[in-house]
């Protein structure tokens, strides 16, 4: 090139520097040199990690000059023949390897690693796209001291920035076991000082991090850690990898050093004037690396991370972390202990449920392996799909977030007293990934890929895993065969709606309709895509069914007591119910008109003929036992109101938080909540008389709790308590009515 201004350098050294090596034939290393200007000239240098590191390069640069002040001076350059070479250096230490030595340092790493060792928790930057580094310089007073609390503690510089980096990861992450891998410059063998080649043994060394652990006691336990590592390296990498608890384990997440520069001198070739460039490769071998690299009075690090883990805003935030908590170490100022995390659980669940499309979350921290669960209940009409909730999370959190592991359910669990049941929501965290069956045709490639995208899932869909196993509730199934049906630009077939099962089956489901296509069943009354939704909306719901093809789900079905029928809205509501009312008690649920229908006169009485039909053929015999709650109360009445038109015993009807205002001689039990804007004791002096007016036998009774609050705890102990109340009164009239 003509005169090149710097920049137009520095793109042809990055050009040179990227540029793959083609490992199987070699060389693995090249050099070029370009013509700068009249008097400038750049000699670029590239050499492969698996031939030269960080300690050969100075070696090579000496060599260098001393080559070429030999040819300047018109004689062959003068090289030590007897000095080792790598290839040497290599047989000497498999020799080592394979002797006593190397045995002992096998068992070494089977005693340091016997128990299974988490993986590197690292920070999620949801926007980040490339690949980076950041270098930056720390103050020269931190050098110093550091060098000077490493004398006076015997331990070494490396003990420091191994620790320094591992406390600043865990008050990103919050993880308390940080393997961080190391290189260990292997070279204390006296011909091995003068090798060009790469000599360094990459060891893991696991760093305990406890909130509030002195800082000085980290450093302590790392040097001896480090110290330990470096006598028993003598084994491949492999052999480490072997230990029982790394087996499982992603050694190439994070890796930190410390490297001491043996010369800062310029490069003296003859009269030439020269001066020492560094470039850097865009790509990374580990997910973080965090290398320190010091000269006599210089300490600068080097931070390479890949897209996702951090972009350049994470990356200098980062470095202000690692330099505020190397200097508390060496005792330039801030606390001499470990500090909190920098973003707790509440703040990231705070950010979550300011977001439209997310109605709960509570977030539970995993200190093990460094990661939040976010539990989220979905809003059913604000949709939001999981890139765009982590670049919320990131935009609220700032540019170095905590990794999140996101769940949804229908509901949040709960203990008896109406708190949240955490432990239970830890457990959706801890089961272990199991190696899922491929699937097989496009369809399963298309249905499986579908789930992962549907269900917030960060890992492949096997052919052979169920919808409702892997987290899926009524809205995501609703929303994924929607989502289906689109890609597919077809309807789905009933039989892929009455059960959703597992990739193959709902494949087959739609493989077979669309070799025989079958002809939906006209049902009186009720319109084909509302008939579709509600297949949707309970295709996952737990149970069992009556009869193929029904919308009807009951649980508790080996209960001897009178089957209870009752209308609500989702599957959290018949699980509550189910589970508080006892095994004894069979419970079938049916879904209300919510987000199915237009909720008329027409479609509710349509719909309850349709479920009074359901009912009639579950329960063929004798008398019925029914209920509903709030708009569903009012589906409940008219079920009742046809079965007894068909000559059926209706024995009891539990109408919850709502009155109907129509005429009913059979018997009837309503509930309100104290609480709840619905306690018609809020606008009349004496509702029993209104009631009287349209109900001939009938009890109200209050519960606890408000309006849409009655299925969780503690208000569902409560109503259930009602429910068998009315139950068992209603089993001792029957059977008083039968001994007369």
């Amino acid at each position: 090139m003509g005169r090149a201004d710097d920049a137009e350098i520095d793109a042809a050294i990055q050009t040179m520097v990227s540029r793959p090596f083609d490992i199987g034939h070699g060389p693995l290393w090249r050099c070029c040199t370009i013509k700068a200007g009249r008097s400038r000239d750049v000699l670029v240098l590239v050499f492969h990690h698996l031939i030269f590191d960080g300690f050969s390069r100075d070696l090579f640069v000496k060599e260098l000059c001393v080559a070429y002040a030999d040819l300047a001076a018109g004689h062959a350059p003068r090289f030590a023949s007897e000095a080792m070479q790598s290839h040497d250096f290599a047989a000497w230490e498999r020799g080592v390897a394979d002797g006593p030595r190397g045995e002992e340092a096998r068992r070494w790493w089977v005693e340091a690693f016997q128990q299974r060792h988490p993986s590197t928790a690292l920070p999620a930057a949801a926007g980040s796209q490339a690949d980076g580094f950041l270098r930056f310089s720390l103050p020269n007073e931190t050098l110093a001291a550091l060098r000077a609390r490493a004398v006076n503690s015997r331990q070494p510089c490396g003990a420091y920035a191994i620790a320094a980096a591992a406390v600043a990861l865990h008050r990103v992450t919050g993880q308390r076991r940080i393997l961080a891998c190391t290189p260990l410059t292997n070279r204390d063998q006296a011909q091995a000082a003068g090798v060009i080649g790469y000599l360094n043994r990459m060891a893991p060394i696991s760093v305990a991090v406890e909130p509030g652990a002195i800082l000085s006691e980290i450093v302590s336990e790392t040097g001896r850690s480090l110290f330990s590592a470096d006598a028993h390296r003598f084994v491949a990498t492999g052999d480490i990898a072997a230990a029982p608890g790394l087996r499982r384990t992603q050694l190439n997440r994070f890796m930190t050093g410390w490297q001491e520069r043996r010369s800062d001198a310029q490069p003296v070739l003859g009269d030439v004037t020269a001066r020492r460039i560094t470039a850097t490769r865009d790509s990374v071998d580990f997910d973080l690396a965090v290398q320190f690299e010091a000269a006599a009075d210089d300490l600068s690090c080097q931070i390479s991370y890949r897209a996702g883990v951090m972009d350049e805003a994470g990356a200098s935030r980062f470095a202000e972390i690692l330099n505020s908590t190397l200097a508390a170490m060496v005792g330039l100022g801030g606390e001499s202990f470990v500090p909190p995390a920098l973003t707790p659980a509440g703040r990231v669940a705070a950010a979550l449920i300011d977001h439209p499309g997310v109605d709960e979350a509570v977030v539970v921290a995993n200190p093990e392996i460094g990661e939040y669960g976010a539990v989220l209940v979905l809003n059913e009409h604000e949709r939001v799909d999981l890139e765009t909730l982590k670049a919320w999370l990131g935009e609220h959190l700032g540019p170095l977030a905590p990794p999140v592991q996101f769940r949804t359910l229908a509901a949040l669990p709960r203990m008896s007293d109406g708190e949240v049941d955490r432990v239970a929501l830890s457990r959706l965290f801890e089961a272990e990934p199991r190696q899922p069956i491929p699937p097989q045709t496009d369809l399963e490639r298309q249905i499986a890929e579908l789930w992962r995208e549907v269900l917030w899932l960060d890992r492949p869909v096997g052919r052979d895993e169920g919808f409702r196993l892997l987290g899926g509730h009524s809205l995501l199934a609703v929303r994924m065969l929607g989502d289906l049906e689109q890609r597919l630009g077809r309807s789905l077939p009933a039989a892929a709606l009455t059960c959703l099962g597992s990739v193959a089956e709902l494949a087959g489901a739609i493989q077979s309709d669309a070799a025989e296509p079958t002809q939906p069943t006209p049902v009186s009354g009720v319109d084909a895509d509302a008939l579709k939704k509600l297949h949707a909306y309970t295709s996952v719901w737990a149970g069992e069914r009556p009869f193929p093809g029904a919308l009807l789900v009951g649980r508790n079905l080996d209960g001897e007591r009178t089957p209870l029928f009752w209308c609500l809205q989702n599957q959290n509501e018949l699980k509550q119910l189910a589970r508080y009312l006892g095994d004894d008690q069979p419970v079938y649920g049916m879904r209300s008109a919510h987000q199915v229908m237009a909720k008329t006169p027409e479609n509710i009485d349509g719909l309850a003929a349709f479920y009074a039909s359901e009912i009639a053929r579950t329960a063929p015999t004798g008398a019925l036992f029914l209920g509903g709650n709030c708009q569903a109360a009012v589906i409940a009445f008219h079920i009742a109101r046809h079965l007894r038109a068909g000559g059926r015993e209706v024995a009891l009807l539990i109408l919850h938080e709502k009155i109907v205002p129509h005429p009913y001689d059979g018997r009837i039990a309503l509930t309100f909540g104290r609480d709840s804007d619905r306690n018609p004791w809020l606008t009349s002096d004496d509702p029993r008389a209104e009631l009287a007016a349209y109900y001939d036998d009938f009890t109200i009774d209050l519960v606890s709790g408000s309006h849409g609050q009655f299925f969780v705890e503690p208000n569902i102990l409560d109503l259930t308590a009602t429910i068998r109340q009315k139950r068992d009164a209603m089993a001792a009239l029957l059977s008083g009515a039968r001994g007369a």
